[in-house]
């Protein structure tokens, strides 16, 4: 099935879709997955007029010891940079744009916080993850700020009718171990669902060459779990509680070194929320949601710190069958405080109240999804967005569509109100988008094509001043531009899936690259299965990219091979294994810090079936 499926369709019923559609669709397409980001709809990963990927479970499950940064670091259109080993900070450019340039959710609800990586998600386990969904491209029409590059959503587990119990336990290299518990009981009525995890990894130093206390392994460990309880009353109507939690403590280093000092951060982070969906007629169904997002920090270094974000998110979407298409009307506000002072007592806090509506359709090999949102936003009034994308189908096997979008990025709250570096006087920034893509699928094989130009102005950037530190200001432009190509298949016991990536992230008031970001970037992996055994390739190639906005100081280009394996021993019973770096590249994504070599990581799964 297409996870790079870049260019999609009306949002009918698949009943009238087949009915309309002079080309025809095959019994295939009727069983692909049902994805909700692009549209916040659930809708045929065919039918989306935008760059999305899938992440399965099966996927999820293949990642073993590694984290979820590192399972994102290997899908289309992102690049992945980080200060270390697991839990260091690591940064996520979708397409180029910064960290804080991408919206992340948990079942829909943002965790995007004061972090310096945008957002928690390196503290997030795969343990009890369900499925990911990427969004590439702007968003902001459907999810309001921050959604400058693209979306981030994860969905966790949910319990199933009956009573099962799932397992998983692991160790490898660095002295990782990994454990994990789910239990799932219900019926028609009720499911229940609760995950535990907990991890540690001894690690490696995070700084290259470090001597003193530096040189010490910076170790990690992190625990948590998801709880969720889902009420069916009545055919139709759904009513639904969940929480997430995961604490621990990440070891780091400091570069340059202030000190000889053991420097560790505490955290935690929590997302909880309640909803009810309801279908108030055959043609309209109503969704509330309330929702909260923690993201808590202590730093225990030369410089200590605490840092919390805390988002409250109320929400009210309406979905709509009309005679032609269907629509998405909704109301939204988001709060967001934080402590900037270092007293508690003291907060900062914004809050935006939106309006959204969207409607989208097919008509004979015509497609086509428009919605516009309007934010209310405390600090700096109104903002408009809008979005408009067209789709054709060619013919049975080909389709097309473009797209044009607008985006806009509130300074954080820190950017605004840190006593040493913020500026009250900051202005929002603002992108508008323009795509193309062309999409190929025959049986068990698709390709696609796509190109955009994203163009940010009053990009916001931390500039030294007279005095010591810095301060952030609105410093011009940038324009992101890029061609993603992918292949995927399936013939046989054979599956293979590969892309590749030309990035221009270019400032344009110094007309230099972007730091940090390789103009050319590719993945692919092959796999193969056979009888009780699965075993598989990947590999990741990263091209030469500037550690500073200078263009002074070059990364070099790397590529780095991981082999996955796993047996099953009995219908619930898996053996996985994986080795990662297989020919131990020594490479850096930041200057100055390390990157994990050679290392191997093996586990058992029970899973019913």
């Amino acid at each position: 099935m297409n996870r790079f499926v870049k260019s999609l369709v009306a949002a009918l019923p698949p009943s009238l879709l087949l009915s309309s559609f002079s080309f025809g669709v095959g019994a295939q397409e009727a069983l692909e997955p049902v994805v909700v980001t692009a549209t916040r709809q659930q809708t045929r990963v065919s039918e989306i007029l935008a760059d999305v990927t899938v992440i399965e479970r099966e996927e999820i499950e293949r990642a073993g010891g590694e984290t979820i940064v590192d399972l994102l670091a290997r899908q289309p259109g992102i690049q992945m940079t980080r200060n270390g080993g697991p839990g260091t900070s690591a940064s996520l450019f979708v397409r180029g744009t910064r960290p804080d340039q991408t919206k992340v959710l948990v079942d829909g609800i943002p965790i995007n916080s004061l972090d310096l990586a945008g957002s928690p998600l390196r503290f997030l386990s795969l343990a009890d993850v369900d499925r990911i969904e990427i969004l590439r491209g702007p968003a902001a029409t459907m999810y309001g700020a921050d959604a400058i590059g693209g979306v981030i959503q994860i969905f966790t587990r949910r319990g199933a009718p009956g009573l099962s119990a799932e397992a998983f336990a692991g160790y490898g290299s660095y002295d990782t171990a990994q454990g994990s518990v789910g239990l799932s009981a219900g019926n028609e009525l009720v499911r229940l669902r609760a995950d535990f995890q907990q991890s540690y990894s001894g690690g490696f130093s995070a700084m290259k060459n470090a001597s003193g206390r530096d040189a010490d392994d910076d170790a990690y460990r992190n625990r948590g779990g998801t709880a969720s309880l889902v009420l069916t009353p009545l055919a139709g109507h759904e009513m639904g509680f969940v929480l997430r939690e995961n604490q621990g403590r990440a070891h780091y280093d400091e570069i340059p070194p202030t000190s000889q000092y053991n420097d560790y951060e505490d955290f935690r982070t929590q997302q909880w929320q309640v909803y009810t969906r309801n279908a108030l007629t055959d043609a309209w169904t109503s969704t509330l949601r309330i929702g909260h997002a923690l993201d808590w920090h202590k730093y225990v270094s030369s410089w200590p710190s605490r840092l919390r974000t805390e988002n409250d998110e109320y929400n009210w979407q309406n979905d709509v069958a009309l005679p032609l298409g269907r629509a998405m009307l909704a109301l939204e506000r988001f709060e967001q405080k934080a402590p900037l002072s270092g007293d508690s007592s003291n907060e900062e806090s914004i809050a935006i109240n939106s309006a959204v509506a969207a409607w989208s359709a097919n008509l004979g090999p015509h497609r086509w999804q428009l919605s516009a949102r309007h934010d209310q936003h405390s600090t700096f009034g109104g903002q408009d967005t809008y979005a408009l994308a067209y789709g054709y189908q060619i013919a049975r096997e080909w389709r097309a569509y473009a797209s044009l979008g607008t985006s806009f990025k509130a300074p954080s709250l820190y950017q605004l109100f840190d006593p040493y570096s913020g500026n009250p006087h900051l202005q929002p920034e603002k992108g508008r988008n323009r795509e193309v893509a062309l999409v190929w699928e025959r049986n068990q094989q698709s390709a696609s094509l796509t190109y955009y130009h994203n163009r940010v102005r009053n990009l916001i950037d931390w500039i030294p001043t007279d005095t010591w530190g810095g301060r952030y200001i609105n410093v011009g432009r940038a324009h992101f531009e890029g061609v993603t190509l992918a292949w995927e298949g399936t013939a046989g016991d054979w599956q293979w899936r590969t892309s590749y990536d030309w990035l221009q992230a270019i400032d344009e008031t110094t007309d230099k690259p972007l730091a940090r970001r390789a103009r050319h970037s590719a993945t692919a992996s092959l796999w193969r299965q056979w009888g009780a055994w699965n075993a598989g390739l990947e590999w990741v190639g990263v091209g030469r990219r500037y550690n500073d906005k200078a263009k002074s100081d070059e990364l070099g280009a790397y590529s780095l091979f991981n082999l996955v394996a796993s047996y099953r021993f009995a219908p619930d019973l898996k053996l996985e294994a994986r080795i990662d770096n297989l020919f131990d590249k020594n490479y850096e994504s930041v200057r100055g810090y390390n990157t994990p070599g050679l290392s191997a990581f093996v586990g058992l799964r029970y899973t019913p079936r």
